[in-house]
């Protein structure tokens, strides 16, 4: 499918719609079905067929095999189908099969076609000296190699049930239909790499679904899944990244703090100073414990980066405005001071109550609030300082990429939503069995790509940012 941009989508109330998925257009009718759940299982026979006696052989075969079943009136390409024919259809089914395959090559099935699912079939091809678990990784190797609808042999498989249709005269080829005929006709005498075949796939394909949409028996494809699933193990696969980063530019950013400490003894008294420094400082500090405690590669740097995006937003936004509101400062440190004020006061009702062990301290929230002035004359807001969201800061200070990209991405580990969640704590099962489902990742085997280079561009943009306050040390260069 398409990778589609954000313009060709369909904004409908707080929803972006695909062009496919529209419900004013194409999305009313649609219905999606998955080829690995659905149908794989029903046609898992003409894989191995193909697979193991070879392309060009298995579908002139299979060819064969489809013109012998007409004769008899039982060439139906589905397992659940074939397994409705009488027995005696059955047997004279798997005799004509096996005119021209080996039985060895459908052994494979019996572990999952067992005779609780086809009796007639699991006699027919049961062997007693093969190994089960040579048959369960053959079945794993074929349902790897045509999982995906769009790989070389399920196209293949497609084919041949295309075929199944026409001799069954339920697909009638016209040449008014542009390229079908030719593609029906010459598909299986090239090779895949044969240019001509980028042509033929996707008519093979789209016509296998117009064929197959109303016989998908997905109750059968379920239970072939579900003995698969059962009789094989989980394979857990994870992405690691290195830890190894260039510390080069966190040397500087760590110099630089040093240098605003040892100078701009002149500033020290201003709340100015405090509300910038204290902030850059904060910033600083995170960016400190994402390197030194090594965070950069797991979900805690992604939070933490988070902060600091809202911390440098908040920045340059209240010194963006310093011109409009003359105490900005003051008014950042007493909405602080604020918050920390309506949770003692919330504390003092003793409706709720902290363990003694608490990363909460009320003596210390106590003196923070008191600090510029008695509490008594301190106002609490529930709402967001000076009533401006986040992302109208972010777009004030002509900083959209941030918000839209950085902020947004990183929101998603904040509150933990299910990217944020897939992406870090749960790895995909490399069993075609298992449909490559999630496995959570209780060994803690799955990092993320660092953040570390993320950091440093904040923290470059928050030095751009105060340069026209504080003085920066003629060591700092970018």
């Amino acid at each position: 499918m398409d990778k589609i941009e954000l313009s060709k989508h369909i904004k409908k109330g707080d929803t972006f719609y695909t062009p496919y998925t529209d419900p004013s257009g194409l999305g009313a009718t649609l219905s999606l079905s998955s080829w690995a759940k659905c149908w794989l299982p029903e046609f898992l026979w003409i894989g191995l067929i193909i697979k193991k006696i070879g392309r060009k052989k298995g579908l002139e075969n299979l060819y064969l095999i489809i013109e012998d079943l007409k004769h008899d009136d039982i060439a139906v390409p589905q397992f659940s189908k074939i397994f409705k024919l009488s027995e005696e259809q059955q047997e004279k089914y798997w005799s004509i099969v096996t005119r021209y395959v080996e039985k060895n090559i459908l052994l494979p099935l019996t572990v999952v076609i067992t005779p609780d699912i086809n009796e007639t079939f699991y006699d027919f091809f049961y062997d007693f000296s093969m190994s089960v678990d040579d048959n369960i990784s053959e079945l794993l190797d074929i349902a790897k190699e045509t999982n995906r609808f769009h790989d070389e042999l399920s196209t293949d498989i497609c084919f041949i049930v295309d075929w199944f249709y026409v001799l069954m005269g339920k697909l009638q080829i016209s040449s008014a239909i542009d390229m079908l005929p030719n593609a029906l006709s010459e598909y299986y005498k090239h090779d895949h790499k044969d240019e001509v075949m980028r042509a033929y796939r996707p008519i093979i394909r789209s016509t296998f679904q117009g064929l197959c949409n109303l016989d998908c028996n997905k109750g059968f494809s379920d239970k072939i899944w579900k003995i698969l699933g059962e009789i094989s193990e989980c394979n857990p696969l994870a992405i690691v990244w290195e830890e190894e980063e260039s510390m080069d530019f966190y040397e500087i950013a760590k110099k630089t703090i040093e240098y605003f400490s040892a100078n701009n003894e002149d500033k020290k008294m201003e709340s100015k100073y405090a509300v910038i420094m204290g902030m850059t400082c904060y910033i600083y500090k995170i960016y400190q414990e994402i390197v030194e405690k090594h965070m950069q590669n797991g979900i805690g740097g992604r939070i933490l980066f988070r902060t600091m995006l809202e911390t440098y937003i908040n920045l340059k936004y209240i010194m963006q405005q310093e011109g409009e509101v003359s105490d900005i400062y003051e008014r950042f440190k007493a909405y602080g001071n604020g918050k920390y004020k309506l949770i003692m006061a919330k504390l003092r009702e003793e409706k709720y109550t902290v363990s003694d062990d608490s990363q909460i301290d009320e003596k210390i929230m106590e003196l923070i609030v008191n600090e510029d002035m008695d509490e008594a004359f301190v106002n609490m807001s529930v709402g967001y300082f000076d009533k401006k969201g986040v992302r109208t800061k972010f777009q004030k200070c002509g900083e959209d990429e941030l918000y839209e990209i950085y902020y947004e991405y990183a929101t998603n580990f904040t509150h933990g939503i299910w990217g944020a969640i897939r992406e870090s704590s749960m790895l995909i099962c490399d069993n075609p069995a298992h449909t490559y489902h999630c496995v959570p990742d209780y060994h803690m085997n799955q990092n993320l790509r660092s953040v570390l280079g993320d950091c440093e561009m904040v923290m470059k943009k928050t030095f751009d940012a105060i340069a026209t306050y504080i003085e920066l040390p003629d060591f700092y260069t970018i």
